[in-house]
């Protein structure tokens, strides 16, 4: 019993921390909301967890917290060891080359940062595993805070809706609640689309430090979505003030961007910038899973990307259809595939006013554009369907939260 008490006496620390940080940052959430967000979402992760345990035999979330416990003991006596595991000499001594090295270095930073973060928890847990989703959780809360605050800021009518989209989403609150990358992704995406906003406004050093954090975190956790995101991010920085001309910086980028890479895989069928995709669906094919979509191997060529294009669409815009979902989990997902769509049907049908400038502003533009480019690069390279709903988690949040903002107000009443 004593680690039942122990998690219901860190739960309410934990709480009682995460509201005073609320309330001393004007994040515009009061107690009960608070408590809500963070129950229902140490309750996802706490099942998440336990799903995954016993369900799926471990999965990578058991994985981090098993590797933790001996990190736990290094830490305690051996320090030095500890730390060492950091430095890139063994990635670079097993690499061909400098830009393989560097992968290495990021792939092992990306272990090594999750593991030795739940090695300090450790500390407080006693090794307990759902111990740890509480302090992980209470880390990773500070994302959907900080882009709750940025969003209130915009759309100060929209409290409720914001609160509902951002914080309660079951599927999405799902995925970004376990003990893997995508909470502490939203959270470096959070920091920089926060105090990048912060810095137009006030240009303090310390937003900059902030924003350095997020983009650093990004690129070790998920470079090849850092290179996404990248692109809308500079579209959205640079049309702040365009009004509703906006929209044209991130037609004319993505439509560049477009052009760039049709032309790459004119000039050099050999080395091209869809390269990388091709390499990166190459790895995920040598991967075994449960279930399986199906994929054609891309190959970095014009007639292999059109091709692919409706496959990419289909698998993660459209399925897991309701007929083929085999376990709760995907059924969760096909319901979700279906909401989604449904709330495309209200956003087109249900216009207002001022629904240009909402759509038009510049950061929905950079959600929409993010989203939607980031979930089909997810269907070229990725063809296990289990890893399409985690890796998309973050990009539909924003999409829905865009989707959302554009139908009429009044419509769910809750503004």
């Amino acid at each position: 019993m004593a680690p039942v008490f122990l998690f219901i006496f860190y739960f309410f620390v934990l709480l009682f921390f995460l509201y005073k940080i609320v309330q001393r940052n004007g994040i515009g959430l009061g107690w009960r909301e608070t408590a809500a967000f963070f129950s229902v979402k140490i309750m996802a992760g706490c099942l998440y967890g336990y799903i995954f345990l016993h369900t799926y035999h471990g999965d990578d979330t058991w994985n981090f917290f098993n590797d933790s416990l001996p990190e736990y003991q290094k830490m305690i006596h051996q320090p030095g060891i500890f730390f060492r595991d950091f430095l890139p000499w063994p990635a670079f001594g097993a690499a061909e080359n400098f830009w393989q090295g560097m992968a290495r270095y990021f792939t092992d930073l990306e272990y090594w940062l999750t593991v030795k973060l739940l090695a300090l928890f450790n500390i407080f847990s006693r090794g307990n595993y759902y111990i740890d989703v509480l302090f992980f959780n209470f880390l990773v809360s500070l994302g959907p805070l900080l882009l709750f605050r940025l969003m209130l800021s915009i759309f100060p009518a929209r409290k409720r809706l914001l609160i509902i989209v951002i914080f309660f989403i079951p599927s999405i609150t799902f995925w970004l609640s376990g003990i893997r990358a995508e909470g502490l992704l939203l959270l470096f995406i959070a920091l920089i689309l926060f105090y990048t906003d912060r810095w137009f406004n006030q240009r303090r050093v310390l937003y900059f430090f902030w924003i350095m954090l997020g983009m650093i975190g990004f690129l070790l956790f998920r470079s090849q979505a850092l290179f996404i995101f990248l692109p809308a991010y500079c579209c959205w920085t640079l049309s702040r003030k365009a009004g509703p001309r906006a929209i044209y910086y991130f037609v004319f980028a993505y439509a560049g961007g477009l052009l760039i890479l049709l032309a790459s895989l004119l000039i050099s069928p050999g080395k091209n910038l869809a390269s990388p995709i091709a390499n990166r669906q190459a790895a995920f094919f040598r991967l075994h899973g449960n279930t399986r979509f199906g994929l054609d191997t891309l190959k970095p060529t014009f007639s292999s990307m059109v091709r692919i294009l409706p496959q990419a669409f289909n698998n993660t815009f459209l399925r897991p259809y309701p007929w083929e979902a085999r376990g709760w989990l995907q059924w969760l997902s096909a319901l979700e595939v279906i909401a989604l769509w449904a709330l495309v049907l209200l956003f087109l049908l249900s216009p207002f006013q001022n629904r240009k400038w909402v759509v038009g502003h510049p950061l929905m533009l950079c959600f929409l554009f993010y989203g939607i480019s980031q979930i089909l690069l997810i269907g070229f390279i990725v063809p296990f369907p289990g890893a399409i709903v985690r890796y998309k988690a973050i990009p539909e949040l924003f999409i829905v939260t865009a989707l959302t903002l554009g139908i009429k107000p009044g419509f769910f009443k809750l503004q």
